[in-house]
């Protein structure tokens, strides 16, 4: 059976969960980690079986894909490096913090010919799954829509609240449903925005309007400041006397006629990590990686998926004109 080895950039918690999931994938071998506190490079090697390497060069001399688990300012410098070095890239959202360095990102994976896989864990959590299949099965042709995500804070990591590492907090929990948008509805024909600097140093409330080419249309809004009030994040989808929403990922609710009972699917005893989908994505990458699945399956957040949600979140900062 063939084997891909598999070398990890970035040891925090984010690596870990991917670890625990590439584990239990027969076709994965785990081979080098390497992180820039070696403490941690050492503890993540020792958990997983893996080889702590002296910098990321080593990590891409014995892998054949590199997952890219690091803050965000580093993502673009580490994928263009991997791509460089021909390698298979998994790399957590997002994509890139500017324009530049999006266009440079799909340019050399489109050279390097590898496969290119971001982490929109919420693509795969059942709760969205639900809401696409209705859409997919022409059950549910959304009209409208309601979106938001909120942060309880920008405290915890205190890095959070700094643009300088996150690109803005658009790039951070916001961006999972700016990806869902997309996924859910198609593309955006526009997108009008306001926001403020209100308690930290990014902006951190954005109220948006999005037009779909599909002729629906939506609201959205992101609080970086709520105090994880529950529920810190909905979707809501309207169509032909027919609605559904979410609460977080615990469950579904939805309704599909006048005069019909509403149903709720609840998710809440799943275990955590596929509630959010993160058990799900890993097999799809390896599956790419061998072959079995195409670039163009739908779920998969591509190269493109990524330069797009780059080139949207960019035209609203530059509507809102504060800076990040």
């Amino acid at each position: 059976m063939k084997k891909i080895t598999v070398g990890i950039v970035g040891a925090g918690t984010i690596a870990g969960t991917h670890a625990r999931n590439l584990t239990s994938i027969p076709e994965v071998s785990l081979g080098s980690v390497f992180d820039i506190q070696k403490n941690h490079s050492r503890a993540f090697a020792d958990n997983f079986g893996m080889t702590v390497r002296n910098n990321i060069q080593e990590v891409f001399s014995d892998s054949d894909a590199v997952y890219i688990t690091v803050p965000n300012k580093f993502h673009a410098e580490l994928t263009l490096e991997a791509l460089s070095a021909g390698k298979h890239v998994f790399c957590e959202k997002p994509f890139a913090l500017n324009m530049d360095d999006a266009k440079k990102i799909v340019k050399a994976v489109d050279e390097a010919g590898v496969i290119y896989q971001l982490g929109f864990n919420r693509r795969f959590a059942p709760v969205y799954k639900k809401m696409k299949d209705f859409i997919i099965k022409g059950e549910l042709v959304p009209i409208s829509f309601n979106i938001k995500i909120n942060r309880g804070e920008l405290q915890s990591p205190p890095w959070t609240s700094d643009p300088e590492v996150t690109g803005g907090f658009l790039f951070e929990s916001t961006l999972h449903l700016i990806d869902m948008v997309r996924y859910l509805f198609g593309e955006v024909r526009k997108v009008t925005a306001v926001g403020s600097k209100k308690i930290y140093p990014c902006v951190d409330n954005f109220s948006m309007i999005f037009e779909m080419n599909s002729g629906s249309h939506g609201v959205f809004s992101s609080s970086a400041h709520t105090t994880w009030i529950y529920p810190f994040e909905r979707v809501e989808i309207y169509g032909d006397h027919f609605a559904v929403y979410n609460d977080e990922m615990e469950s579904v609710t939805y309704c599909s006629g006048l005069n019909q009972p509403c149903h709720q699917e609840s998710f809440s005893t799943l275990p955590v990590e596929e509630r959010w989908g993160y058990v799900q994505e890993d097999p799809l990458f390896i599956s790419r990686l061998l072959g079995k699945e195409k670039d163009s399956i739908d779920i998969a957040a591509t190269h493109v998926d990524g330069y797009k949600n780059v080139e949207l979140i960019e035209n609203i900062y530059q509507q809102i004109g504060l800076g990040l």
